[in-house]
């Protein structure tokens, strides 16, 4: 049977708790992927996802075309969160519109502790890869492409591995990623190995490579591009022609080596200071290497143009998590707090996003999966757990979540904490520690988070309150957590 082909109406509006409403119009019918693909899929739109690796929320202000060709064209979410801000858990999520308790993918890789909880091997064994955005547009009709990082442990996949779902592959293997000496595999299982010559930068390489799949994709089928640079990873790595333009200074704010961390879980109160001339290094290195990015996302919008209909493309720009840069004396990522959780998320669709709108609402990785779905009119055979940003629909919370971690975060320090669940609302964000240690933050009095008041009387019933709540959401436990 075919899959019957509808057009998109939206229409945009403000509303008083300041988001943008995007009111996707019902179809007539949706698309089922259990049916047969038809034949044309004109009147389809394409779709192009940009994940980034660890960028902060405001590093996306130093990104000029994502600023003028994304965000000036279409919409920001200034809340755009991740429930479980480590890379591969994230990328799970984001893959399945699952949240981590419903992926069984915690962490980003096996431990000799916890086996079976992270990396691509628990996503491939509990054939998570049959029930991914790309199977289900596959399924629709979509060419589907996948451009970069895939999930930490693909390393561990079988010589010429490709998963299910995708039409078109060139994913980093052997290692989960580099700016220099890499290898690529490839739609065939080939796989092409890169030095360290200039040409080999790997944001310019995914580049080139995302631009000919633009180019040679068939004009009768709807196009699904899920770009992924290595950027800006650390120790984040300019392209040459990019090493010394950084412009920012230090960074300076009360938060960072954060003098009186007393109220603050133990494990946060022994670290020592963040060492501000690496934080500046790598905040300029950032930058740079932001550069290349841009230049790329120039690059596949040009393609989009020339090639094919960006004014009928729904462009999606985001990243797989936060960073800290010593904000609570922290490094690295994998916490609840801001400075790991929060991500930049963009989207433009010409037509159906008002030009340089702001939405507020809370925007989970998960979101960004549903929302897609939504535009596209996909209705997934398997359940998922994001809500469409289309409409007016918006979270109450979130479920924050994360088992114990040996404190390798990848920056060189060492934070050994235990597992987590919490609650993440617009306002405020509790976390509860395995074992019993809580936190809560305001965020209307105390955007930084520098006072805990989970022990302030006056803030007694919003405790009580979002322990109930994340007694009830953070089901199934992270592995080994204790309430």
């Amino acid at each position: 049977m075919a899959i019957p082909i509808w057009v998109a109406a939206h229409s945009v509006a403000a509303r008083s708790n300041g988001h943008v409403d995007l009111t996707l119009s019902a179809p007539s019918s949706t698309h089922e992927t259990s049916e047969a693909a038809p034949e044309g899929n004109s009147g389809l739109p394409d779709v192009l996802l940009i994940v980034t690796d660890d960028q902060r929320v405001h590093t996306i202000d130093w990104m000029d075309v994502v600023t003028q060709r994304v965000i000036g064209r279409g919409c920001r979410f200034t809340n755009g969160m991740i429930p479980t801000s480590v890379c591969c858990p994230s990328r799970a999520s984001m893959l399945t519109g699952l949240f981590a308790h419903s992926t069984g993918v915690w962490s980003n890789g096996r431990s000799d502790d916890m086996p079976d909880t992270g990396g691509w091997p628990v996503f491939h064994e509990g054939g998570l890869e049959d029930r991914t955005i790309a199977a289900w547009l596959q399924q629709a009709g979509y060419r589907t492409v996948l451009v970069g990082k895939y999930l930490n442990g693909y390393d561990d996949s079988p010589a010429g591995y490709v998963p299910p779902g995708w039409d078109r592959w060139h994913a980093f293997a052997v290692r989960n990623g580099a700016y220099f000496d890499y290898v690529l595999r490839h739609t065939d299982g080939s796989e092409t190995s890169h030095g360290q010559a200039t040409r080999d930068y790997s944001t310019d390489v995914l580049a080139r490579i995302a631009e000919r799949e633009i180019r040679n994709a068939p004009s009768d089928q709807p196009l699904f591009l899920m770009f992924t640079p290595f950027a800006v990873h650390g120790p984040a790595t300019p392209a040459p022609r990019h090493a010394g333009t950084a412009t920012v200074g230090p960074f300076v704010a009360p938060h960072v080596n954060e003098a009186d961390v007393s109220d603050k879980p133990p494990w946060i109160a022994e670290l020592s200071l963040a060492s501000i001339d690496r934080i500046t290094q790598q905040r300029r290195s950032s930058q740079e290497a932001l550069r290349s990015v841009d230049e790329a996302i120039d690059t596949l919008l040009d393609g989009l143009e020339e090639h094919r209909q960006l004014d009928e493309t729904l462009v999606v720009f985001t990243s797989d998590n936060g960073h800290f840069w010593g904000e609570h004396r922290l490094r690295g990522k994998n916490m609840p707090h801001n400075a790991s959780s929060r991500v930049p998320l963009a989207m433009r669709w010409d037509g159906h996003i008002e030009p340089g709108t702001e939405d507020r609402r809370l925007a989970l990785n998960i979101d960004v999966t549903a929302t897609i779905l939504d535009a596209v009119g996909v209705t997934p055979a398997d359940a998922i757990e994001g809500v469409s940003l289309f409409g007016y629909d918006e979270r109450e919370g979130f479920t924050v979540e994360s088992p114990v971690t040996d404190g390798s975060d990848g920056s060189g320090q060492k934070v050994a904490r235990p597992g987590y669940c919490g609650y993440r609302t617009r306002r405020f964000l509790y976390v509860r520690y395995s074992g019993g240690i809580e936190e809560l933050y305001d965020y209307r009095s105390d955007p930084l988070e520098l006072t805990n008041v989970a022990g302030d009387p006056a803030q007694a019933d919003q405790l009580t309150w979002m322990r109930a709540r994340t007694d009830e959401q953070c089901q199934p436990r992270p592995p080994g957590y204790v309430w």
